[in-house]
Formats: structure tokens, C-alpha cells, sequence
């Protein structure tokens, strides 16, 4: 093993000794569970911080930030174990999980295949989904107050993921209904963010997933990075004119993470991205055959039409050869003379470099 693949080197790279680079590319681990090593990225530490030690809210006591960055801490720490676990169910799953204020960075390595990538994408924002129907049926129990619905309170939700759900009812900090309330809040924001169609979020993912099976592999993720850059940037105008400032900067990451897909995926060009099946279960389990894609009729009708025209181009060789030896070599006109000379070129061409593998 090189000394550049050595875990401690990657541990110990560049991000780390540089404090300005570490702020963008820094990360610290956690801890190790169902054996996937956690680590937070320096943006996640920079957020809770801020949070922390600013009082964005004008009086908002410090053990409840304290609460709720510890809430927001575990629902994306549960966001990421329901990624990882549907991933390892299909038969991918990552060895490590790099934690940011909205979700993971770290791909997930699900099967190289449209459904189980979107799948995976999916099992995130379904594990907030859980959480807030579960936490919602919480309040619906514990808050019996007079108003819309006559035994209980109810939440008023809002589908622009800026504003978050407000509540119709009061109680204290301390009350059973206040943390249902609070796991509400984070999972709903959470849901809400994934779900917008920007890299490096699940929205984003699924898209690409969906484009991956109708138009494959290296377009979708082409079509998916622009509408992620696109997305970023109406995003974080809509931010900055709020003035929700965190948004702002999470945009600008955005932003740059799918500028950067892009760039490399424009770099590399098609050919990496082509459709392959992974070969390499096959060597431990004899009885997994990659599943057969289904051809489209474009495809075919594209595949009829080249064999077509294959068949005619040896068809009129086979009649300029057949004139040749009947007539001679000057009978040819000057288009045949052409066309003979064109498929001798391209016979000597293969002839040759068939000889190098010889």
C-alpha cells in the first residue's frame, strides 16, 4: 500500500494544517457505530457554534440552544443511519459517514443502478418523515386545547423551507409537548431542505436517479448539477433577501459543490460515465448476475438502421469487386474508385491496430 492511501495520510492531509482550507475541506470524527466511523465537518461545528454563542432570537436561553443543536445533531446523525442502512440492504453502504448542518458529503455507494441510488436518496428524508408523524401524534395527545381540532392543538405547517412549522398552542420548555414540538420543528426544516433538488442534497440525488433511467448515467448527473447550481442560486437570493444569512452560506456550498461535479464530470467526459454493471460480487457469489437493461425502442430502431446501412456499404463492395473481376479495375467510375479506396483504408487501419495486441 502507497503512503498516499494510508488512512493516518488522508487524516493528516492538507485541510489540516492549513486553518483557512480546513474551514472549507476540515472535518473531526465522533465515533464509530454499526461500524461507520462518523465525522463532522468543520461547516457542522462552525453552525452549532454560531448557534451557540449568537442569540439570533433576542432572548433565547442558552440551554435551549443547547437542546436544540442537540436535536438537530441526532436527527441527522438517524438521517444518515437510514441512508446508510438502505444502501447495505441492496448490497452497496459506506465504510464512513462525514456529517454537515444538512445531512452527509460522503456518498453512499449504493448498486450502480437508477433504482437503488434513488431508493437510497430516499430513505433519508423518509426517516424525517417518520419522525414528524411520530412527534405530531406526540402533540396531538398531549396538548388538549380548544381550537381547530376540537380534543387537541395542532401545528401549522409551511411548505417554503425558509419558514419553518408554528405552533397553535402554548406550554413550557419543560412540558412533554415542547420536545415533541421541538422534534417536530428540526425533522420538518430537515425534510423540507433534502427535498429541494440542489447537490449535494437528497433532492438533488433523486432527481439524477430519475433522469439516470430516461436519459442514463453521465447526462442526468450533467442535467442535475445545472439544475443544482440553478437551485442554489434562486435559494440563496431568496435567502439573502430575507436575511436568513445561514441559508445564505449553505447555498454558496451548494454552489460550489455542484460547480465542482460539474467541472470534473466535463473533465473526465462520457466515457468514465458510461453505463457499467459491478462484475466484482460476482467473484464471492456465483449465483448474482447483473440484471439485464431493458432496450428502449430508440435504441433499437438506432440499432436496426446501423446494421442496415452496414449491409448495404458491404453489399455495393461485394458489386465493385464482382464489375473488378469481370471488366477490369478501369470500368470503376470515379465514385467507386472512391469507395473502394475509403474501405481499403479503414481494412488496413483495423489490420493494424490488431497487430499490436499480437
Amino acid at each position: 500500500m502507497a503512503w498516499e492511501d494510508r488512512p493516518y495520510y488522508r487524516d493528516r492531509s492538507w485541510a489540516s494544517t492549513n486553518p483557512l482550507l480546513w474551514l472549507i475541506r476540515g472535518s473531526v470524527p465522533m465515533f464509530r457505530i454499526f461500524g461507520l466511523r462518523f465525522r463532522a465537518q468543520a461547516s457542522l461545528l462552525i453552525f452549532i457554534l454560531a448557534v451557540l454563542l449568537l442569540d439570533w432570537d433576542k432572548g433565547f436561553p442558552i440551554q435551549l440552544r443547547v437542546f436544540a443543536m442537540a436535536l438537530w445533531t441526532g436527527a441527522l446523525i438517524l438521517h444518515e443511519l437510514a441512508h446508510c442502512i438502505v444502501a447495505r440492504r441492496l448490497g452497496g453502504g459506506p465504510d464512513e459517514v462525514l456529517l454537515w448542518p444538512l445531512g452527509g458529503l460522503m456518498p453512499h455507494d449504493p448498486p450502480h443502478r437508477p433504482l437503488p441510488t434513488f431508493l437510497t436518496a430516499a430513505a433519508g428524508p423518509a426517516m424525517n418523515l417518520l419522525l414528524c408523524i411520530g412527534s405530531a401524534l406526540g402533540i396531538y395527545f398531549l396538548t388538549p386545547v380548544q381550537s381547530a381540532f376540537p380534543h387537541s392543538a395542532h401545528v401549522l405547517v409551511s411548505l417554503n423551507p425558509l419558514h419553518g412549522p408554528a405552533p397553535d398552542f402554548h406550554c413550557r420548555w419543560r412540558d412533554p409537548a415542547f420536545f415533541c414540538w421541538a422534534i417536530f420543528s428540526v425533522n420538518y426544516r430537515l425534510l423540507l431542505l433534502n427535498l429541494l433538488p440542489i447537490i449535494p442534497m437528497d433532492g438533488g440525488h433523486m432527481l439524477q436517479s430519475v433522469l439516470w433511467a430516461l436519459v442514463g448515467n453521465f447526462r442526468s448527473t450533467l442535467l442535475a448539477t445545472t439544475a443544482g447550481i440553478a437551485g442554489a442560486v434562486v435559494v440563496g437570493i431568496v435567502a439573502l433577501a430575507s436575511q436568513y444569512w445561514f441559508m445564505a452560506a449553505f447555498m454558496i456550498f451548494c454552489l460550489y459543490e455542484s460547480y465542482r461535479q460539474r467541472l470534473i464530470l466535463r473533465e473526465n467526459g462520457p466515457e468514465d460515465w458510461r453505463e457499467s454493471s459491478d462484475y466484482s460480487q460476482s467473484l464471492f457469489d456465483p449465483s448474482s448476475e447483473p440484471r439485464r437493461r431493458r432496450l428502449s425502442r430508440r435504441a433499437i430502431r438506432k440499432a436496426r438502421k446501423i446494421a442496415h446501412q452496414e449491409k448495404a456499404a458491404r453489399d455495393l463492395i461485394d458489386a465493385i469487386l464482382a464489375k473488378v473481376s469481370a471488366r477490369g479495375l478501369g470500368s470503376l467510375s470515379w465514385q467507386e474508385r472512391r469507395t473502394l479506396r475509403k474501405t481499403t483504408d479503414q481494412q488496413r487501419r483495423r489490420e493494424s491496430e490488431l497487430s499490436r495486441f499480437q
